[in-house]
């Protein structure tokens, strides 16, 4: 991770050096999210389903994108909520909410003046978690102890109208989300609006 962080950050400086343009501006959007490869240790393992539903969160920043016309890098910093939805062995319902900072550090094509794609690796630094359900859920899982940091790999694609743009993305999160009693990777659909400002 040291090193792509390393290598995007010298990518940055050059073409920051020969930039023919450098545009900033803000953001938001829906999140659709939810977990993967999910799995309840200690006291819960018997009682909660290996699965995981969806919740739909938000998120909201501010991007900058430098590069030439056709091939630009684009980092993002994004307040982001994510998080998912479980049911133990009697039908009740748990909950796991978490907010994150986000920072996306995507490679943007315009192979249109109006269409363009994004893929990149994203970082996410743990700001606020929230757990909620059944007590057993609640006082199994120390909210504390949720790994502060996660990673993973964003792909989209998106329209330019003037200074909107209009993207759809898909965030696949590679490292394990660990507490003392769950694991999961964060999964999250993400439809977003920016607005370029200058």
């Amino acid at each position: 991770m040291k090193r792509i962080l390393l290598a995007i950050t010298v990518a940055f400086i050059s073409l920051s050096a020969s930039a023919q343009k450098l545009d900033f501006g803000i953001k938001g959007g829906v999140n659709f999210a939810s977990a993967n490869d999910i799995k309840f240790t200690g006291d819960l393992s018997d009682s909660y389903k290996q699965t995981a539903d969806g919740v739909t969160g938000y998120h909201l920043g501010v991007w900058a994108e430098v590069g030439i016309p056709t091939i630009s890098f684009q980092p993002e910093l994004l307040y982001s909520r994510k998080g998912f939805k479980t049911t133990n062995e009697t039908g009740q319902e748990a909950e796991v909410k978490m907010n994150y900072l986000d920072i996306p550090l995507l490679a943007k094509f315009k192979p249109l003046p109006l269409l363009h794609f994004v893929a990149g690796p994203q970082v996410s630094i743990k700001l606020a978690d929230k757990i909620s359900g059944p007590s057993d859920f609640t006082s199994a899982l120390n909210a504390d102890s949720f790994k502060s940091g996660d990673w993973g790999a964003v792909i989209g694609a998106g329209v330019s109208i003037s200074n909107i743009q209009l993207d759809a993305r898909y965030v696949w999160g590679l490292s394990k989300v660990e507490n003392d009693g769950l694991e999961f990777k964060n999964r999250m659909f993400q439809i977003s609006l920016a607005y370029k400002l200058f």
